[in-house]
C-alpha cells in the first residue's frame, strides 16, 4: 500500500511542477531584457529539475511495486502511462534543456532576434505542455481509469489524445513563432497577453469537450445491458491454459451447444437439482414481504424481510434433507433464496436468470437440498441483491452435527448488518443498534456463530478472557489455538467465523468496530452482576488466517500441476455501466458482460490468482465451492485455510485453488454488492452445461 500512496503523491507533485514549468516557458518571450529572461531561465530549470527528480522517484515506486508485488500489478501502468509520461521529458532533457542552459545573462541589454527565436520556439512551450498534460493523464488514470491489460489500441488512445488537446496551443505558439521570425514585435501587455490565453483556452476546451461528448456517447450507447441474454453470450472465454474445452470453437460451437444432440453427456442448467427423490427431513416456509421493523434503540426500518422478522434462522442437522418454500407476498422486482457459502446442487443455487426464473409476486418456488456441510451459513436473495440485501431480504442457515457433540454450549448466532433508518445509519447485531447483556454461568463455553452482512469488512474486538477462532465460513479450523483478548479480528462482507470461549468469572465484552466507537453495537457477557459499563482497550494484534491451526490437506494443496489457472486482476475507472455513468470496479479491467467466462471441465484442479490494484476492498466469492487459500502477496501461507468469500484488500493478491466438482454455471463476483451491481461479476462455466433462463428486462431476471 505504501507504493500506491508513494506513487499517487508523486504523481500530482510531477503534475504540478511541470503545470508551473509550462506557466514560465510561455512568457520566456516576453521578457524586456536579457537579466528578466535569465532569472525566469533559472526559475525554469529549477522547477524542471524537481519535476525530473518527483519523474524518477515515481518510475522507482513502479519498479519497486514490481519488486515487491509482482508484474499484475504493474503490467497496465508500465504498458501505458510509464511510455506516455517518459516521451515529453526525454525530448526537454535532449532538445530543449541544452538551449535553455546556453542562454546567458547580458544585464539589461534588450533580447537579441536570435534569443528571442530561441525561447520563442514551438517546441520549447508544447514539450512543457506535453510533460504537464501527460503527468495529468498519469494521476487521472490512477484514480479514475487505470489501465489493466491494455491493447495496443488502448495505449495509442492516450497517445491521440495528447495530440489533439496540443493541437489548439501548437497553433498559438507557432503563431507567436512566426511572428518573430518575420521581425514582429510581441504585445508586452498582460491585457492582450491574458485575452490570447483565454481565447486560446477556450479553445482547447472545445477540442476537450467533443473529445469528452463524443466517449459519453460511444460510452452510453455500447455499455447497455442487453435486452435478454441466455448466460451463452459470450465475448471472453478463458480456459486457464489447460486442455480444449467444448467451448473451443467459439461462434461456431455456441451453435453446437443449442443442438444437445452433438454432446451426448450435455445438461441443463434446471436438471442440475441433485438427488431430491427422498421426502424432506425439515420443512420451512419463507415469505419474502416488506414490513417496518423496530430496532432496540427505536429506530424504524421500512424493511424487506423473509417471515417480516430480520434475519430468520433455519437449523437443521448434518444430512437432513431440507425443503424451503419461498413465496413472494409483495416484493414487485421479485426475489429468490441464494444458500451463500452453500455448495448446493446447480439449480439450487438461487441465482435468477442462471439457475432459476425470479419469483414474482404472488409466485412460489421450493428448494430441496440435502445438507452435507456442517457449519454457519446465511442466505439472501439475488435478485437485485445491492438493494434486496440491503433492506433485509436475508437470514441464517445453521446446520448442526448430526450427533449432538456439543454440550454445555451456550450458542449465539451474531448477525451483523448496517440498516437506514428514521434516525439515519445504524450498525446491528439482528434487532440490537444498542449494548445487549447475556448472563452465562462460570465454566459455560459460549459459542458465537458471527455473520457479516455489511457490504465492507468489519472489525470485531472479544475481550476479557482468551478464545478460539473454530471455523471460517462455515468450515472447520483444525487444532486451534487460544488467542489474545488483545486480538481483535476481521471479517468480510458475506464471511462468517465460529468464536468461542470459556466463560470465567468475570464479564466478558464483545463488540462491533473499534474500541472507542461507543455507538457501534456488542455483547457482555456476566456471571451474576452485570458492569455498569465494559471497558474496551485498543486491540494490539490481528487475527490472520494464514497462520492458525493446522493447515488444510486436500486435492488441491499438494504439490500438483493445476489442470487451469485464472487471473483476475480487480481495477477501478471511471464510466458508464447500463447508460450510467458510475464509478466502476472491473475485472480485467472490463465490467460484465465484458469479463472474461473462466470455463472449466467436471474433475479439473482450478487455481484463480487474484490482483488487487483497485482502490478498494473486495470479498471475492465463489458460488458452489469451496477455495483453498494457498499463497498470499506471492508467499505460500504456513496454513492453507477453506473459505467461500475472500476479502482480497488493495494492494494484496492471492492464490486459491478449488476441485471443479459441482457441474453447473456458478457467479464468481465481488461481495461488495455495490461493486457487483455495476460489473464486477463473472462466470465459472462447467463447459458441459446449457442454459435454462435468460437474464434482462424482458424477463425481469436482474442478477447482482
Amino acid at each position: 500500500m505504501f507504493e500506491t500512496i508513494a506513487s499517487l503523491m508523486f504523481t500530482l507533485g510531477k503534475t504540478l511542477l511541470w503545470g508551473i514549468a509550462s506557466v514560465v516557458a510561455t512568457v520566456l518571450p516576453y521578457s524586456k531584457t536579457n537579466r528578466s529572461l535569465y532569472k525566469k531561465r533559472t526559475v525554469l530549470l529549477r522547477v524542471v529539475g524537481a519535476a525530473i527528480f518527483l519523474s524518477a522517484a515515481w518510475y522507482a515506486t513502479i519498479a519497486l511495486l514490481l519488486i515487491n508485488s509482482g508484474w499484475p500489478f504493474v503490467e497496465g501502468t508500465v504498458k501505458a502511462l510509464v511510455p506516455l509520461t517518459l516521451v515529453p521529458p526525454l525530448y526537454l532533457a535532449v532538445k530543449v534543456l541544452p538551449r535553455l542552459k546556453s542562454l546567458r545573462d547580458s544585464e539589461g541589454e534588450p533580447l537579441t532576434p536570435e534569443t528571442l527565436r530561441t525561447v520563442a520556439h514551438p517546441s520549447i512551450p508544447l514539450s512543457f505542455y506535453a510533460a504537464a498534460l501527460t503527468s495529468s493523464i498519469s494521476a487521472f488514470s490512477f484514480i479514475f481509469a487505470q489501465p489493466v491489460l491494455p491493447g495496443p489500441i488502448e495505449i495509442a488512445q492516450r497517445f491521440i489524445l495528447v495530440v489533439l488537446i496540443l493541437l489548439v496551443p501548437a497553433i498559438f505558439v507557432r503563431r507567436r513563432y512566426l511572428k518573430v521570425i518575420r521581425g514582429e514585435q510581441l504585445s508586452h501587455r498582460l491585457a492582450v497577453r491574458l485575452l490570447h490565453l483565454l481565447f486560446a483556452g477556450i479553445l482547447t476546451a472545445g477540442v476537450a469537450i467533443i473529445i469528452l461528448v463524443s466517449n459519453v456517447l460511444v460510452g452510453v450507447n455500447t455499455s447497455k445491458l442487453p435486452e435478454a441474454s441466455d448466460m451463452m453470450n459470450h465475448d471472453w472465454i478463458d480456459e486457464g491454459g489447460g486442455t480444449p474445452t467444448r467451448m473451443s470453437s467459439g461462434a461456431e460451437h455456441h451453435g453446437q451447444h443449442q443442438q444437445a444432440g452433438h454432446q451426448t453427456d450435455a445438461v441443463e442448467v434446471a436438471a442440475l437439482t441433485g438427488n431430491i427423490a427422498d421426502p424432506p427431513d425439515v420443512k420451512f416456509e419463507l415469505v419474502a414481504q416488506r414490513k417496518k421493523i423496530t430496532l432496540a434503540s427505536g429506530a424504524v426500518i421500512d424493511a424487506w424481510t423473509y417471515n417480516g422478522e430480520i434475519a430468520p434462522e433455519l437449523r437443521v442437522k448434518h444430512g437432513d434433507m431440507i425443503e424451503v418454500k419461498l413465496v413472494n407476498q409483495d416484493i414487485d422486482s421479485g426475489v429468490t433464496i441464494h444458500w451463500h457459502g452453500y455448495n448446493v446442487p446447480n439449480a439450487m443455487d438461487g441465482v435468477p436468470g442462471m439457475t432459476q426464473n425470479v419469483v414474482k409476486p404472488g409466485q412460489s418456488f421450493t428448494y430441496k437440498f440435502r445438507a452435507k456441510q456442517e457449519g454457519t451459513y446465511w442466505f439472501h436473495s439475488h435478485q437485485q441483491a445491492s438493494e434486496q440485501v440491503v433492506k433485509g431480504l436475508f437470514g441464517t442457515l445453521i446446520v448442526e452435527p448430526a450427533q449432538e457433540v456439543e454440550a454445555n454450549v451456550e450458542q449465539f448466532t451474531v448477525i451483523n448488518h448496517r440498516w437506514m433508518t428514521d434516525q439515519g445509519y445504524k450498525k446491528a447485531f439482528g434487532y440490537h443498534d444498542e449494548l445487549q447483556w447475556k448472563q452465562v454461568s462460570p465454566g459455560k463455553t459460549v459459542k458465537l456463530r458471527i455473520i457479516n452482512t455489511h457490504n465492507l469488512s468489519e472489525k470485531y474486538l472479544l475481550q476479557g478472557t482468551e478464545y478460539r477462532i473454530t471455523s471460517i465460513d462455515g468450515m472447520r479450523i483444525q487444532d486451534p489455538q487460544p488467542l489474545s483478548d488483545q486480538t481483535a479480528f476481521r471479517i468480510g462482507s458475506g464471511g462468517r467465523h465460529d468464536v468461542t470461549f470459556t466463560m470465567p468469572d468475570h464479564p466478558v465484552f464483545f463488540k462491533l468496530g473499534d474500541y472507542n466507537y461507543e455507538s457501534n453495537p456488542g455483547i457482555i457477557f456476566y456471571t451474576e452482576k452485570p458492569p455498569e459499563k465494559p471497558i474496551f482497550r485498543a486491540e494490539s494484534t490481528m487475527f490472520d488466517p494464514s497462520d492458525y491451526g493446522k493447515p488444510v490437506a486436500n486435492e488441491v494443496t499438494a504439490d500438483i500441476t493445476f489442470d487451469r489457472e485464472f487471473l483476475m486482476i480487480l481495477g477501478n475507472k471511471m464510466g458508464f455501466y447500463n447508460g450510467t455513468l458510475h464509478f466502476l470496479w472491473t475485472i480485467n479491467g472490463e465490467v460484465y458482460p465484458r469479463v472474461p467466462t473462466f470455463v472449466v471441465q467436471e474433475g479439473d484442479r482450478v487455481k484463480t490468482t487474484f490482483v488487487n490494484k483497485s482502490l478498494g476492498e473486495h470479498p471475492m466469492h465463489l458460488h458452489g465451492h469451496h477455495m483453498t487459500v494457498l499463497k498470499k502477496n506471492g508467499e505460500t501461507v504456513k496454513t492453507p485455510w477453506l473459505t467461500d468469500t475472500l476479502n482480497v484488500m488493495p494492494g494484496e493478491s492471492y492464490e486459491v485453488a478449488f476441485l471443479a466438482d459441482n457441474p453447473g454455471m456458478w457467479m464468481d463476483h465481488c461481495h461488495n454488492l455495490d461493486h457487483a451491481a455495476t460489473g464486477m461479476i463473472l462466470h465459472l462455466m462447467y463447459d458441459n452445461v446449457l442454459p435454462s433462463y435468460e437474464v434482462g428486462t424482458r424477463s425481469g431476471n436482474l442478477p447482482d
